[in-house]
């Protein structure tokens, strides 16, 4: 909505930033650099060099591209490195999210309606007829010149793409939605939990709870518990029962894919091994409906087998210098991007830019999980916040395995909040600190490559 004003965005992302060094400054916050971080910066300045070096003339125009995706990252990392700014965050990312699958079940429920579409593709302006497929936008047609479809409108000038609901800007995608909304759900199982101030149970820190005498049934403190716990689990319901519906009718299969992981993981947090039962349970009726089949499925599985091979094709050309940040869609002869984050990383900034990639997800990972279970003196809420970051991104490592988020504003956002959990542990408990070894290095750079290598097996079996 924000991205209709011209301009607006970066004037809200200036001010944030304006407000992290005024926070800085009053020593509300300390910029504390996270392991994490040298890696995503050493990525995106890689990136644009092997961008200066292959394609300088666009050199401008991908660190515009780059810049506020940057900042929103190292704004989050440092701004948001206390409890309550971590709050804060989970919050609005949350409200966002509840926000997006409202607006694309209201489209899923909307008539359908005749559409022109610009020559590109992605903006639909509805014309006011009903329609009930494609062709019936073409009788007694307005403009008979023009390029119909047969759409549903949305709120905020939202439309469906061949009747799979999405959103806006960089949500227009119905599978990049998806995966934002499902990236989503740790933080609001989070935010539903009640919130005790206790240190770790590893760490030999927890209290006594002290004896309380007895009270009545119906006593105002219990009856409010009561309530609270019931919006909590109504909230609860709502979201994971919302998302999965708006993911079916998205009707993309890697979203279903993230949500089951999603849910497997947070049930198996909670409720160990028996979880699993109820995570299939849940997912069941998605794997019904969900996703899509046919011919439509198949041409689009087979596209993105071609795109595959671009990027090997890519590789193998530059000898693993790149083509340069965002220059995929160009170099491609299908005129579209790779569709697998890790493979794009590869043929954009070659064999230095995606092992620097690959160590910035598994350091994300890493901070979130020692802090998660490494048994520091550290308040139970932030854990809590760490599991939720955990979970999250082991759902994006997952879907950006089918998208084209090497760069995705979505996938530095919750970097970010890794970033500022690692400040937030270190402040609460100067022992944290955590490093990756070279064996570990190695490790994961082997690791990415056998990924690829893999990968360039199946291409080659698929011939």
């Amino acid at each position: 909505m924000l991205g209709a004003i011209p301009g607006l965005l970066h004037l809200m992302l200036a001010i944030t930033v304006a407000c992290v060094v005024v926070d800085y400054q009053m020593r509300r916050i300390e910029l504390t650099i996270s392991p994490q971080m040298r890696y995503a910066v050493w990525f995106m300045v890689w990136g644009l060099l092997t961008t200066a070096v292959k394609s300088p003339d666009v050199f401008f125009e991908r660190l515009m591209d780059l810049l506020p995706t940057a900042c929103v990252m190292l704004a989050l990392g440092f701004g948001c490195a206390s409890p309550r700014g971590l709050r804060i965050f989970v919050i609005t990312l949350v409200g966002c999210a509840v926000l997006v699958t409202c607006v694309a079940l209201k489209q899923a429920y909307t008539p359908l309606e005749c559409m022109i579409s610009d020559p590109v593709g992605e903006s639909l302006t509805p014309d006011g007829r009903a329609c009930e497929v494609r062709a019936d936008c073409w009788v007694d047609a307005p403009d008979p010149y023009a390029e119909y479809r047969c759409e549903r409108p949305g709120p905020f000038a939202t439309t469906t793409i061949a009747d799979r609901v999405r959103y806006r800007g960089t949500l227009h995608d119905p599978n990049d939605l998806s995966l934002m909304a499902g990236m989503t759900i740790p933080f609001a199982l989070t935010l539903t939990r009640r919130n005790r101030r206790l240190a770790h149970p590893s760490a030999g820190l927890r209290l006594a709870p002290s004896p309380r005498p007895y009270a009545p049934a119906m006593e105002p403190r219990t009856f409010l518990s009561w309530v609270s716990a019931t919006v909590r689990m109504l909230f609860v319901t709502a979201n994971l029962a919302g998302i999965g519906t708006m993911i079916v009718f998205a009707r993309s299969r890697m979203g279903l894919i993230v949500y089951l992981v999603i849910i497997t993981l947070c049930v198996l947090q909670r409720h160990g091994l028996k979880g699993i039962f109820v995570a299939g349970f849940a997912g069941t009726p998605m794997v019904m409906f969900g996703g899509r089949s046919g011919d439509e499925a198949e041409g689009s599985t087979d596209a993105r087998i071609e795109l595959l091979r671009d990027g090997f094709d890519m590789i193998q050309h530059t000898m693993g210098i790149g083509i340069g940040v965002g220059q995929f869609a160009d170099e491609s002869p299908n005129a579209q991007t790779a569709h697998n984050s890790y493979l794009l990383a590869a043929a954009e900034t070659g064999v230095v830019g995606v092992c620097l990639f690959a160590l910035l997800l598994y350091t994300s990972l890493k901070v979130s999980f020692k802090i998660w279970r490494g048994g520091y003196n550290i308040d139970t809420t932030v854990l809590r916040f760490a599991a939720a970051v955990f979970v999250s991104l082991c759902g994006a490592l997952v879907g950006i395995f089918f998208l084209s988020w090497s760069y995705k504003d979505m996938l530095y956002i919750v970097v970010g909040a890794s970033m500022a959990l690692y400040g937030i542990a270190h402040a609460q408990d100067p022992r944290i600190s955590i490093r990756l070894s070279k064996k570990e290095i190695v490790a994961v750079c082997c690791a990415i490559f056998t990924l690829l290598g893999v990968l360039n097996i199946y291409l080659h079996i698929r011939r």
